[in-house]
């Protein structure tokens, strides 16, 4: 089976989904495109998730709403690409 990888860029961080984990980056300010592993994945997938605008819909794993969360991303990031 093939690995599908969902990701996004949000906040100065980079977020993705993997077929078994999900992994946060921090970029670096300083134009480098280094990333950093962030170690408090949830607690920035909360601060990700409150800057998009989107609630916690506890009905959903964790994995979904990260899947989710890159999901809204995406979508209005093309949507801001496609106006220009």
């Amino acid at each position: 089976m093939a690995t599908v990888k969902r990701t996004a860029i949000a906040g100065g961080y980079f977020l993705e989904l993997g077929n078994n984990s999900i992994e946060v980056f921090s970029i670096a300010s300083d134009g480098s495109g280094m990333l950093k592993r962030v170690d408090d994945i949830q607690g920035t997938i909360r601060k990700i998730t409150e800057d998009a605008g989107i609630e916690r819909d506890y009905n959903m794993s964790f994995r979904q709403h990260v899947a989710r969360l890159i999901h809204h991303i995406n979508n209005k990031e093309n949507k801001n690409h496609n106006r220009t």
